[in-house]
């Protein structure tokens, strides 16, 4: 009898935990956040300091929440333990009723996949088209952001995967304009009668402000302090190199300006018939690169994946249909070297990839260099086929390819950053080979200005000879992009090259004041090799600057 009792009497607590968690839910009935963004916006008022303060509190999308007072309009829910006032009908009963959607909308050009996370396809969706939505998987939902990672979609009779990093749920929202505070030159309406710098800076381009992201386990120096070098000397150079004063971020060539791969990488045999042409450089295996990356990041070193990306014979020579030709299908040189295309999609996955194998080498931050269209073109255009497939202004290619890098990059908690010429900048537009830096600004996490003193002819700024004025010269360039970067909500992180070949320690001491002086202090010094003959040589001109290592 005893026994019995000892069972009967369990199974009346777990019955009555039962009623009670029915009741509770009763009284406050779970919902779930449904909104047309990926976050909805909700208002909470608070005192302070004896005066009412509205603070704005935002939601994503599908988030589970509990009702704790329903009224006929609106509702208070709990939400990070605070009674916040919502519409019912941003209230949805499941999730699949808060985030379901009949179609979507891109915000620009977008390449379909085949499967999640797989190779871009030819299928495109267009800025502002209509894509009809067969599923979505809740595993693909962000609950920090509300954004689902992957959308199943269905065109011309069969389904693909869109990213929903480039979605909306109307086209209204799609095709909405960011880019009032936005300031474009006209030089090239006059020179290509087609309307180019519309097409280029405003109608193609994807401004809307998206915040960029702060990776906690892959800390960034508050102020980075760094030099390039070549792969041979981050390897042989090591213990000179973890010495250096005022240092604290390496920058480091994976892939150089004629196509080579300096590490023995996997991705080669993908995307080239014959990789060794890429490879046959290499100078150290995947494992102990990524030994001596681990060995720098114990000394308080940052350490950046410099990728050479549009500018690659190797790639340029297997691929000329993906690269840039005349029109009989002929490869042309320009600046002593071939160009794959920066509208070619196997050369933005090629760079990608080998960008996610240094990511997973060990590099905090991968740095995307040539990353454009060749110099020089503008008086040939006619005689050259850049295969353009989707008929992109440039400008549109170079942000889609940073948005494409930065989609794929993400996952990896790597930050990514473009390396830009200063002429862009200064001219206000695209100076021909696609960078913009209003629409590169808004996607990747740090632009990477390259003002070389020896770039800017006499007179540039009004200085007669730039050379000889480092400070002056910095200080009028670096005022200039700062009006830039203003134009943009969440601008990137701004670090600038400066010249550190024909110029002596006094003169980059000079170049790094004015950085200073103008509020980016941060700063990477170009020396294409680094060894330490060349380091030696400027390295007292980096006594001052603002470190944290």
């Amino acid at each position: 009898m005893k026994s019995k009792q000892m069972f009967i009497l369990p199974m009346i607590i777990v019955a009555f935990l039962f009623l009670l968690a029915l009741a509770a839910n009763s009284l406050h009935p779970t919902q779930y956040i449904k909104c047309n963004t990926n976050k909805l916006t909700v208002e909470k008022a608070h005192l302070e300091d004896g005066e009412a303060v509205i603070e704005k509190i935002k939601i994503p999308k599908g988030t589970k929440v509990k009702v704790h007072q329903k009224q006929e309009h609106s509702s208070i829910i709990i939400y990070n333990h605070d009674k916040l006032k919502v519409k019912n009908s941003n209230l949805a009963n499941s999730f699949d009723e808060a985030t379901h959607l009949d179609y979507v909308y891109c915000r620009r050009l977008v390449n379909l996949r085949e499967e999640k996370g797989g190779k871009l396809s030819k299928v495109i969706v267009k800025k502002g088209e209509k894509v009809r939505v067969e599923s979505i998987d809740q595993k693909d939902w962000d609950k920090d952001t509300g954004q689902m990672r992957w959308y199943k979609v269905k065109k011309q009779n069969k389904t693909y995967y869109l990213s929903g990093a480039y979605v909306e749920s109307s086209r209204k929202l799609a095709l909405k304009k960011y880019d009032q505070a936005i300031s474009y030159s006209t030089y090239w309406d006059d020179y290509y009668k087609d309307g180019y710098s519309k097409d280029a800076y405003a109608s193609q381009i994807d401004y809307k402000p998206i915040k960029k992201e702060i990776y906690k386990e892959n800390s960034m120096p508050k102020h980075v302090k760094s030099v390039h070098v070549s792969m041979d000397n981050f390897i042989n150079n090591q213990k000179y190199i973890e010495k250096l004063k005022n240092i604290n971020t390496i920058i480091v060539e994976t892939k150089n300006d004629e196509g080579s791969v300096l590490y023995a990488s996997d991705v080669c045999k993908d995307y080239l018939s014959d990789p060794i042409q890429a490879t046959n450089n290499a100078i150290i295996s995947k494992k102990d690169l990524t030994k001596i990356i681990k060995e720098y990041k114990k000394k308080g070193f940052y350490c950046v994946s410099r990728i050479v990306t549009f500018k690659d014979a190797v790639f340029a020579m297997e691929n000329p249909k993906e690269s840039l030709t005349d029109h009989n299908g002929n490869l042309v040189v320009y600046n002593d070297q071939y160009w794959p295309s920066a509208y070619s999609r196997k050369a933005w996955m090629y760079n990608v990839e080998l960008a996610k194998e240094c990511a997973d080498l060990g590099f905090n931050e991968i740095q995307f260099d040539y990353v454009r269209f060749p110099d020089g073109t503008a008086s040939a255009h006619s005689k050259l086929n850049f295969h353009n497939t989707y008929k992109e202004s440039k400008v549109a290619a170079i942000q889609g390819f940073l948005q494409y890098a930065k989609e794929e990059l993400s996952p990896k908690h790597v930050y990514v950053a473009a390396d830009m010429f200063a002429w862009p900048i200064v001219a206000c537009d695209d100076q021909d080979i696609g960078q913009f830096l209003p629409a590169i600004d808004n996607v990747v996490d740090i632009i990477c200005p390259m003002p070389y003193l020896d770039h800017f002819s006499n007179g540039s700024f009004n200085i007669d000879d730039p050379v000889e004025k480092p400070y002056d010269t910095l200080y009028a360039f670096t005022k200039i992009s700062d009006e830039q970067l203003k134009s943009i909500k969440y601008p990137a992180k701004y670090r600038t090259w400066i010249q550190g070949y024909n110029i002596d320690a006094d003169g980059v001491k000079q170049e790094i004041k004015a950085l200073k002086d103008t509020n980016y202090p941060d700063y990477m010094v170009w020396l294409a090799s680094g060894n330490k003959k060349d380091i030696d040589r400027i390295k007292s001109g980096f006594k001052g600057a603002v470190t944290n290592k």
